[in-house]
Order: structure tokens, then sequence, then C-alpha cells
């Protein structure tokens, strides 16, 4: 149980977190599972610490986080697997979202797994040993109209992710995105929508749309393509490199759900065509001879 891999889970009262941590425990792994609000999941609670595991209060945007992680890193003495997946999407027009609002989305969405990140390094710098799980969203792939801030947060905890990828693979520390796609958890329809009036000429735009949308889901719910269950196994098996994952190659990042990989090819496509597009105008740039 000693050499048992310690996981260190951030967001774990609904969906991707809570499902994660009961799979690591199931495997005979220690888990540190941890929410804002643990009062508000008993059951779930009383399932991880059934397993073994250990439930901890711990708000990712408090001054008290390094407190909290020195005290889980206390349990068992060593974090060894960091899932960064606390986070809630903020959705309105850009232009009607208050500057508190978008700090706030930044706060939680970025600073917040950056810091948490920053606190837990160094010990993992030391062993030469560790990984670092960052949970995306098929939006910190492609911006779409109502996501602004959302994906922007996204975008920025990638790219932090991405550089860190190549500076600590050196020293034995993987980095992991992975980057859902639409998948059956409260988060969708718990989202955070702007209840600023949109202005008129916004109205029958795709920014409509998808607001009135949004809204649909959160007042009656609408089912989605992805399985939890299934997505959270298919992290830790690429976490593990185990299971389904034994023989895949390990890239940054883990695309999940096949609405996902459609995006994906969206995007590329989009790419493809702006640099080909423009390439009479950036060929032109360099000095000459």
């Amino acid at each position: 149980m000693e050499s048992a891999p310690v996981w260190f889970i951030t967001g774990c009262s609904t969906g991707f977190g809570g499902t994660l941590a009961l799979i690591a425990l199931r495997a005979g792994h220690r888990v540190i599972a941890t929410s804002r609000n643990p009062s508000k999941t008993p059951d779930l609670i009383s399932q991880i610490e059934s397993l073994g595991g250990k439930f901890m209060t711990f708000d990712v945007c408090s001054p008290e986080i390094g407190k909290v992680l020195d005290e889980a890193t206390a349990i068992y003495g060593r974090i060894d697997i960091l899932v960064n997946n606390a986070g809630y999407a903020l959705l309105g027009a850009f232009e009607v979202l208050s500057e508190n609002e978008c700090r706030a989305q930044m706060e939680t969405n970025f600073f917040a797994p950056v810091n948490i990140i920053r606190h837990v390094l160094p010990a993992m710098r030391k062993r030469k040993s560790g990984i670092i799980v960052n949970i995306s969203s098929t939006a910190g792939l492609e911006a779409r109209p109502t996501r602004s801030m959302y994906s922007g947060s996204k975008w920025a905890l990638e790219a932090v992710s991405e550089a860190l990828y190549e500076e600590v693979k050196p020293l034995g520390i993987r980095v992991i995105i992975v980057q859902p796609g639409a998948f059956q958890t409260p988060f969708s329809s718990s989202a955070n929508i702007s209840d600023r009036p949109l202005p008129d000429e916004y109205d029958g735009t795709s920014v409509a749309q998808m607001i009135a949308l949004m809204k649909d889901m959160a007042e009656r719910g609408l089912n989605m393509p992805g399985d939890v269950n299934k997505g959270a196994q298919i992290i830790f098996d690429y976490v593990m490199k185990t299971g389904s994952a034994e023989n895949i190659e390990q890239f940054l990042r883990l695309p999940l759900g096949k609405d996902g990989s459609a995006r994906w090819e969206i995007k590329l496509d989009w790419l493809r065509k702006n640099l080909d597009g423009t390439e009479a105008l950036w060929k032109s740039t360099d000095t000459d001879p």
C-alpha cells in the first residue's frame, strides 16, 4: 500500500472528479478527494471513505491553498498525481460580461490550477516523478459564441500546460491536458449565464441562440453523448498507461468524446484554410537577401 500512487483531485462534488476518485480507489490507489462544499455530497464522501480515501474541504480560490495542500501532502507524505478538475463555465455575450465576472472566471479556471501546480511541483521535481492532469474542454481548443471568457480561461491553462510539458519532461514529470466534449454531467446545466440584458442587435444571432439553448438545458436538462464513467476510466488508463491506453502513445492532449474529435477536425481545417489563404502575405515579410 505504501507504494500505491497518491492522487489529489479537485472538484470532486460531481462529474469527472468524484468518478475518477472512485476508479482510482478501486484500483488500490490512495486518493485525497476535495471539493469546496463537501456537505453537499454526503453519499459520495461515504463511498470514497469506505474505500479508504480521504475527503477534504478545498476552495481552490482561497488564499489558504498552500496550507491545505501541505496538510494533504502530510497524509501520505507526497502527491504523485495532481488532477486540476475544479471549474465552471461563464457564458454570455462578451460585451455584457462584467469585469468581476471575467476575473472570477480566470481566478477559478486559470489562476487556481496554476497556483496549485506551483505549490506541488517542487516536491515532484525533487523526486523526479509526478503527473499533472489539467482538465480542460473542447472550449480550450475552439472558442465559440458566448464562451469568450470560458475559452479564454481554458486557452490560458492549456498554454501554460504546453510550456510546462516541455519544461518538466526532462525531470521525469508528465503533464496531461484532458479535453472532454459534451458529457452527461451537471457542468453544462449549471453553467453561469450572465444575467445582464443582451442588446437587441444580437437578436437572431448565434449568441442569442446559444444563450437560449443553455437556459433550456439549465431548466430541463439535455442528454449529452458522453458517458462520465467511461470518460473517467479513459483518463485513469491514460494517466497510468494501462488498460485501454496500455499501448497508446502518450501525447500532451487527451481528447474525449466523438463530438470533441469533430471539433478538432473543424479547427484543424479552419487553421489550414487560414494559413493557405494568407500564404501570399506571410511569405512576403522576410528581409530581402
